[in-house]
């Protein structure tokens, strides 16, 4: 069986470009050669992600990105709120947990975003919480959240917000500074489009100054001392030398295609995708407020079972459900380097497979719906 094409909500395929980037010679992280290249890329995250504020780059995935944000923004016996609404933004409560902060979940249904109100109602509840984190685009049930909503209650709280931007930035439009997120955290292979390993956070100069008043225990997470160094162009630990040469690969194409045409790219993908589904007379998880990053499917009895044909059958990866929603559910992912070609390709698999399985009576209507999409039509 050849390899098969990634269409996951990440990994996200990695552009030839990138992969190139990663074949060249090592070079020692400390000379002027890298700390050009760093410092090039720490310019193109801000460019992407909106912000004048200070971004740190650690190597670490996502997660280790957000344990990095927690560690920093709170002090040990501390309150926060966590919005949860799907299995990755459970992990904000876990990480704080795990760092003995006291956590008052909001939750939502699977499938939906928390409301504005209901994060109003948590911190009215409780004053005395320091921080919101939450979750822009929940990747396990494709569900996007009012985050710039979220900001001003927790400003107006005197909170600060932290913000899993993983599969929002490139993807989403993110406004960092605009909308007074304190601490957004990136993950590499998503939006960005290169190999798991490289976080990163944009800090604002609230959170500064919380981190420097006090925080959790840290050594290699210390946010603190990574501003030191990367105002610097440099790291205090040994960074992943070739990821980070992958990602001014990565984001040299970024800022050349531009940001705001990537997310224009983004939503016409996305659009089309859910036409495709609509018309095929399959459902949706995520309704009323959907994510550019992935589509998730209702597939009950399915799932398996479709994931299995595509990539056996068509070389097409897709992924299935998370938590609760293991196998009730289908993942058609379209973040990162992805055109109306490759949607194509993906939805083309996808309504065979559905069809194979007798799960849609006819095939021909998605495609014919995703095309439609594209053209400007309903």
């Amino acid at each position: 069986m050849k390899q098969a094409r990634l269409f996951t909500p990440g990994p996200t395929a990695v552009p030839a470009e990138v992969l190139e980037s990663q074949s060249r010679p090592l070079i020692h992280h400390r000379t002027d050669t890298f700390k050009e290249a760093f410092a090039e890329v720490t310019a193109g995250l801000k460019t992407i992600m909106k912000t004048e504020n200070p971004v740190v780059v650690v190597a670490a995935s996502g997660s280790g990105a957000m344990e990095a944000a927690v560690v920093n923004i709170t002090a040990p016996g501390e309150k926060v709120i966590v919005t949860e609404l799907g299995k990755f933004s459970e992990r904000w409560r876990d990480i704080a947990s795990a760092y003995g902060v006291e956590t008052v979940s909001v939750e939502a249904e699977w499938g939906a975003p928390v409301t504005p109100d209901a994060v109003e109602r948590a911190f009215a509840e409780h004053p005395d919480a320091s921080a919101l984190l939450t979750t822009h685009s929940e990747t396990s049930t494709a569900t996007l959240q009012d985050v710039e909503a979220f900001a001003r209650i927790a400003h107006d709280n005197d909170a600060l917000i932290a913000v899993d931007g993983i599969t929002s930035i490139g993807c989403h439009d993110v406004r960092t500074d605009e909308w007074g997120l304190d601490a957004l955290v990136g993950g590499s292979q998503k939006g960005v489009m290169i190999p798991p390993g490289l976080g990163y956070i944009a800090l604002s100069e609230r959170a500064v100054k919380k981190m420097e008043a006090g925080r959790q225990p840290s050594f290699y997470f210390d946010m603190v001392r990574a501003l030191k160094s990367a105002a610097k162009n440099d790291t205090p630990f040994t960074p992943a030398i070739s990821l980070v040469f992958a990602m001014q690969a990565a984001l040299r194409m970024m800022l050349e295609e531009g940001i705001d045409t990537i997310i224009e790219r983004h939503k016409s993908n996305a659009t089309a995708v859910r036409a495709a589904v609509n018309a095929m007379g399959l459902e949706l998880l995520a309704k009323t407020s959907p994510s550019n990053a992935t589509t998730a499917v209702m597939a009950e009895d399915f799932a398996t079972d479709i994931t299995k044909k595509m990539e056996h059958e068509h070389s097409v990866k897709i992924a299935g459900g998370q938590g609760k929603l293991s196998g009730r559910i289908v993942r058609l992912g379209h973040i990162g380097h992805y055109y109306p070609q490759d949607m194509r390709t993906m939805m083309h698999a996808f309504e065979q497979v559905c069809g194979d399985l007798g799960l849609v009576a006819t095939t021909g209507p998605g495609v014919t719906a995703l095309e439609r999409s594209y053209a400007g039509g309903d």
